[in-house]
């Protein structure tokens, strides 16, 4: 069985690379109603706050649809950073 984090980064890659961007990678922390999505996207210009959002807007669409978490979760768009976790 697929983790839900490879379900999600099927449905979100084209889009993310549609709009420019490239996905880094896709983390999920289940904690209750405190459940954190976290994607993280690149490009060649950087990442600012600007892009996160646009990209969490767009991602939040397409998960009001999809619903791939059944349970209640927060969706954190960012750049993955200096420090940037390994996927």
């Amino acid at each position: 069985m697929a983790k839900i984090t490879d379900k999600i980064e099927v449905l979100i890659r084209p889009v993310i690379e549609d709009m420019g961007y490239e996905l880094v990678g896709v983390e999920y922390v289940a904690s209750g109603k405190h459940s954190i999505l976290r994607v993280y996207i690149d490009s060649d210009q950087g990442i600012g706050l600007n892009d996160c959002e646009t990209v969490s807007r767009q991602l939040s669409s397409i998960f009001d649809v999809e619903d791939p978490i059944m349970t209640q979760y927060n969706l954190e768009v960012s750049s993955p950073g200096v420090e940037r976790p390994l996927f």
